[in-house]
C-alpha cells in the first residue's frame, strides 16, 4: 500500500488542483469547447465523474463494475462518449459537486485495497497504484484540455 499512497497523494493533488480551475467558473463558461472535438469543459469534468465513478465500482463492488464492463460491450467505440455527453447536461454546480464527492471516495477506497489484489478494468487487471496512476494520467490530460480552453498554463502539481 505504500506504493498506492503516494501516487493516491499526486493523484488528489491534480484532481484538486483541476478543480480550482473550474470552480469559479460562471456556467456559460463550462459550454467552451476544448481542443477534443466536440467536448466542453463540462464534458471533460463529466468524463472524469464518470471515470471516477466506474473505477470506484471496481474498488468496492466488483458484480457492478461487470455490470458496466457488460454495458460497455455493447457500444464499445462510443460508451465513453455517451456518458460525457450524458453528463456534460448536469448544471455545473452539481457536476462539481458529483465529481468532488466520487474523487474523495475513490481516493479513500484506493487506500484500503490490499497489497497483491489487482482490481477489474476494460484492460488488463491492476493493482491500487497502477488505478491511481492512471486516473492521475487521465485527470492531467483532461485538465489539460481544460486549461487549453481557458487559454491558462498550469503549473505542475
Amino acid at each position: 500500500m505504500a506504493d498506492a499512497a503516494r501516487v493516491i497523494d499526486e493523484l488528489r493533488a491534480e484532481s484538486d488542483d483541476l478543480d480550482a480551475l473550474v470552480a469559479t467558473l460562471p456556467a456559460a463558461r463550462w459550454t467552451l469547447p476544448t481542443p477534443a472535438p466536440g467536448w466542453t469543459i463540462a464534458h471533460q469534468i463529466g468524463h472524469l465523474l464518470w471515470t471516477d465513478r466506474v473505477a470506484l465500482l471496481s474498488v468496492t463492488d466488483e458484480s457492478g463494475f461487470a455490470a458496466v464492463l457488460a454495458q460497455a460491450s455493447e457500444n464499445p467505440g462510443g460508451f465513453v462518449d455517451t456518458a460525457a455527453e450524458e453528463l456534460a447536461l448536469t448544471s455545473p454546480g452539481e457536476l462539481l459537486a458529483d465529481w468532488r464527492a466520487t474523487r474523495a471516495a475513490l481516493h479513500d477506497a484506493l487506500s484500503t485495497v490490499a497489497d497483491g489484489r489487482k482490481l477489474p478494468w476494460f484492460g488488463p487487471p491492476m493493482s491500487a497504484a497502477s488505478m491511481a496512476t492512471a486516473r492521475l494520467m487521465e485527470t492531467w490530460a483532461h485538465g489539460l484540455d481544460v486549461a487549453d480552453a481557458l487559454g491558462v498554463t498550469r503549473a505542475p502539481t
